[in-house]
């Protein structure tokens, strides 16, 4: 198994040791986090547990979710009541 190194660590410890400073910043991650979470819907995945601790940051300060261990793949018409 290969995956991708993120040298900085999760959000959750990231914001508790105020390594993230500034609104543009919070913004920027946050604007990463809503293009990565539609990225996984145009493809029918629900996560289904979106936390800090499962937001990564790599070396360039990019966004990666992880923890895919609960996903669920859905169908067009499916509705989900979980």
């Amino acid at each position: 198994m290969v995956m991708e190194y993120a040298g900085g660590g999760d959000l959750l410890h990231n914001l508790k040791e105020n390594k993230i400073e500034g609104e543009q910043r919070i913004k920027e991650i946050f604007k990463q986090v809503v293009h990565g979470l539609a990225h996984c819907h145009c493809r029918s995945v629900l996560h289904r547990d979106v936390k800090l601790d499962n937001i990564l940051i790599d070396d360039e300060g990019g966004i990666k979710i992880c923890d895919f261990g609960v996903s669920k793949i859905i169908k067009k018409s499916e509705i989900i009541f979980e």
